[in-house]
């Protein structure tokens, strides 16, 4: 099924969540005055002309390891937008219909710098995960929840904080020092895809940590449960029209 998208209704549907500003879908549109990433004017442009090569570079530094994220972003995403907030924060929108409802995913700057809190376990966070953060996006997660996507670095959290609510008995059962393991995605359920730093060297490692069996995480691939979780929510999604409506 293909589902056209009019402007309206994506202004009408992103109210619930933000408070959208401005949509730019052109190069036209973009203001100036706005710190907009050239690239994302890039693929704006390229979309514009019914192209998604921008968009493909864009993502090249994680294509080969989330191919169910970059068949959906040619398959399923419509063209991309720019959304900018009233505090002047922009961010990449991926507006998606699922059963003729309307969904996006939104992706924020790359980050400029590395934040304080994790510095000193950046060096062992998997290679290309840095190059999302750097190159790509600072966080690309389901609107409304931000889940089902890698987090923002500023929402990243350890898994001692007492959020997760692991008492020490349970903790201790544990396979991995929860101060070690830090949680970088979640599915909007409460349940988390972490790295787990427990080693004392080398790459961080991919863990789960389910909140019904926090005694129980499991060691998982990181990449391939990352590209798996975020694909649930593409599996009803609709074709995308060749141009929005009006």
């Amino acid at each position: 099924m293909t589902i056209p998208l009019a402007r309206q209704r994506m202004l009408d549907e992103l109210s619930g969540f933000v408070r959208p500003a401005l949509l730019m879908e052109t190069p036209l549109d973009v203001d100036p005055a706005l710190a907009v990433p050239a690239q994302w004017v890039d693929i704006l442009r390229d979309q514009e002309q019914g192209g998604k090569g921008a968009l493909s570079a864009y993502w090249n530094d994680v294509a080969a390891l989330m191919p169910a994220v970059v068949n959906f972003l040619h398959t399923y995403a419509r063209p991309v937008l720019v959304l900018a907030e009233h505090d002047h924060d922009v961010s990449l929108l991926y507006p998606f219909t699922a059963n003729g409802e309307l969904h996006f995913y939104r992706g924020h700057p790359a980050l400029r710098c590395v934040p304080a809190h994790i510095e000193a376990v950046w060096p062992r966070i998997p290679a290309r995960l840095r190059d999302f953060y750097l190159h790509i996006h600072n966080g690309w997660t389901f609107l409304p929840s931000n889940s089902m996507g890698p987090l923002p670095v500023q929402d990243w959290a350890w898994l001692s904080d007492d959020r997760f609510d692991i008492d020490d008995e349970s903790a201790a059962s544990m396979p991995c020092d929860i101060s070690k393991v830090l949680t970088v995605f979640h599915n909007g359920g409460g349940d988390y895809l972490c790295l787990d730093f427990s080693a004392p060297d080398g790459v961080a490692s991919g863990l789960l940590w389910f909140h019904e069996e926090p005694e129980a995480p499991e060691m998982v691939d990181f990449w391939a449960y990352l590209d798996a979780w975020i694909s649930i929510y593409f599996e009803d999604a609709d074709s995308v029209a060749a141009a929005p409506a009006a």
